[in-house]
């Protein structure tokens, strides 16, 4: 409680200081200029700016002064304000795991006597999804459980089995290892039903498109499987 209790206190000096002086207010104006007020340009440098921050702050502090700073720059350009603090908490949290630092794979890797370089970047490629799940519910908010129930089942559904495809691609193993040209297509199918439905005219295709790719190749693998066959190629 002590660490929080000066975590908040020094984050609420710092923020106090920015808005006395204006700076906050000047800050978000400079953001909105530099990006052209572009959303997918304002997400982009907001993540970035989260996971810098993160690297020397722990995620409340990071979480405090972005939700000051940045997220009416945010709502500016057209973030719902839910989907705006989600995806800076996000990727406050994403700097635990982003190397050079990621200070929880380092404590994880002492823990486990691993390699602590090896173990950064491990967490990364394994945390993959989470880079890009905060895009996804900034640009629809299905995903935060905003909109009709239809359109939020199938938005949850379809990124579960996303996020499942996706890992076997990138991890490169679904009961046997799965070789580059399939662990490309795994990739592409996860990344596909990642898109919700709603994100824009037409996106439910890219669900349906990445739900037959993503089936097909399950398909294939578990064929490969009950035949005995260990590794092909590609």
């Amino acid at each position: 409680m002590v660490d929080l209790i000066l975590i908040c206190a020094v984050a609420g000096m710092f923020i106090g200081i920015l808005n006395i002086s204006g700076l906050a207010f000047g800050l978000t104006l400079q953001l909105l200029t530099i990006t052209g007020e572009s959303l997918p340009m304002m997400l982009v440098v907001t993540a970035l700016m989260a996971i810098v921050l993160g690297l020397g702050l722990p995620t409340v502090g990071v979480y405090i002064i972005m939700a000051t700073l940045i997220a009416p720059a945010l709502v500016k350009v057209g973030v719902e304000p839910m989907a705006a603090h989600m995806f800076l908490l996000y990727f406050g949290v994403m700097s635990m795991v982003t190397p050079p630092v990621a200070l929880s794979a380092f404590a994880a890797a002492n823990i486990a006597g691993a390699d602590v370089d090896k173990t950064g970047w491990t967490a990364t490629r394994i945390g993959w999804a989470a880079y890009i799940v905060p895009f996804l519910f900034a640009l629809s908010p299905s995903l935060l459980m905003r909109g009709d129930a239809l359109t939020i089942l199938w938005a949850v559904a379809t990124a579960a089995f996303g996020i499942w495809l996706g890992t076997i691609g990138v991890v490169g193993y679904f009961y046997r290892p799965v070789p580059g040209v399939t662990r490309a297509a795994f990739i592409a199918a996860g990344v596909l039903m990642l898109i919700p439905a709603d994100m824009f005219r037409g996106a439910i295709v890219t669900d349906i498109v990445g739900l037959a790719l993503g089936l097909a190749l399950l398909g294939r693998e578990l064929y490969l499987k009950k035949n005995g066959v260990r590794t092909s190629f590609p």
